[in-house]
């Protein structure tokens, strides 16, 4: 079988479970489709806390030079890592429920396609869930500030770059696979200079 991990987010003042995502590979970029998804059905959170994991701070416990952290501080939140379980409660104790009702549902409907398990999660398990063990949240006073921006700009802001370098075929390369630019408008290739530095989005 085909392992894959768990993205979990939950609201600590009511235990709401707030999105999940599954990745072959516990990677960063399932934390941005997990941030992507708070702030666009519930607001933008004043405070993350999670664990020390690589995608949240480097070997000093720095949190403001990885590209969640920087994101983080772009749109003012907090980030907290800590590297005890026990500071981190709910999402500990959610996923020990996760695991077990989860995939005995998924194993019952007969999903084992990544995409039909994303989709099963967040549109049947997860509102399940949260209305048996979760409280609403009060906007009066809860501290997810409204969120301002489009679909689009958030998809800009919240997203993964890198810098690379143009060659002499005017295309860029990434993950062994070859990028040439083009123009949005008319779809044509862009040329640029040998040389020429450009960042990168995913």
């Amino acid at each position: 079988s085909i392992v894959s991990h768990l993205h979990l987010a939950v609201d600590k003042a009511t235990k709401k479970v707030l999105f999940g995502w599954f990745e072959y590979e516990e990677i960063t970029r399932g934390y941005f489709v997990l941030l992507y998804h708070i702030i666009i059905n519930y607001g933008i959170p004043a405070r993350i806390k999670t664990d020390n994991r690589n995608s949240f701070s480097n070997l000093k416990n720095k949190v403001d030079t990885t590209q969640f952290g920087i994101i983080c501080e772009s749109l003012n939140i907090e980030l907290i890592t800590s590297s005890v379980a026990t500071a981190k409660p709910n999402v500990e104790r959610e996923n020990k429920t996760f695991k077990n009702r989860l995939i005995a549902e998924l194993r019952l409907k007969e999903i084992v396609d990544i995409d039909q398990a994303n989709e099963y999660l967040n549109n049947v398990f997860i509102p399940k869930m949260n209305k048996i063990f979760s409280y609403e949240i009060n906007y009066k006073t809860s501290k997810m500030r409204p969120n301002n921006y489009t679909e689009e700009e958030l998809n800009l802001l919240i997203s993964e770059k890198c810098t690379r370098i143009i060659d002499n075929a005017s295309s860029i390369k990434y993950n062994n696979k070859y990028y040439i630019p083009i123009d949005p408008k008319s779809g044509e290739i862009t040329p640029f200079k040998k040389k020429t530095e450009c960042t990168f989005i995913i």
